[in-house]
């Protein structure tokens, strides 16, 4: 662990590494210096999902439901951005075609076959499974009672 505590503790697209949003923000307090901020990231619901998207995602809830969780845990926003459909297929479309396009450039790399069937696997799920579902909202929180 860190000496200290910071003024600013990050997760963003990592929750899952955590447990999930609640663990996540557990471990931030943790690290969080008196009057600091948090700035986590995470997905929510945004529309009805298929049982392979809960499957692929996990537990997600709506945003409001996001909202009233996060609050009762003992946080309250103070700033937010929810991603557009622009911004989430620009990152789907980014990291699947550099994977694909870095197996494409080097086949006689071992893990090139393997590379490129990822990144289309991941494609045809995110395509056929929660594009149309799935949003993504970052917060900056401050702990509710000091």
């Amino acid at each position: 662990t860190a000496p200290h505590r910071f003024d600013l503790v990050l997760c963003v697209g990592a929750t899952h590494a955590f447990g999930g949003l609640p663990a996540a923000l557990a471990a931030a307090r943790e690290h969080l210096a008196p009057g600091g901020r948090v700035l986590v990231g995470d997905g929510f619901w945004d529309g009805e999902p298929s049982a392979e998207a809960v499957g692929m995602l996990g537990d997600l809830t709506d945003l409001a439901t996001t909202l009233d969780r996060v609050v009762a845990d003992g946080w309250t926003p103070v700033g937010g951005h929810i991603s557009t459909r622009r911004e989430l297929d620009d990152y789907e479309w980014s990291w699947t075609g550099l994977l694909a396009s870095w197996a494409l450039d080097h086949p006689a790399h071992p893990d090139s076959a393997q590379a490129l069937e990822a990144a289309t696997a991941h494609r045809d799920s995110w395509l056929r499974g929660y594009r149309d579902v799935l949003g993504f909202v970052c917060l900056v929180l401050r702990p509710t009672a000091p």
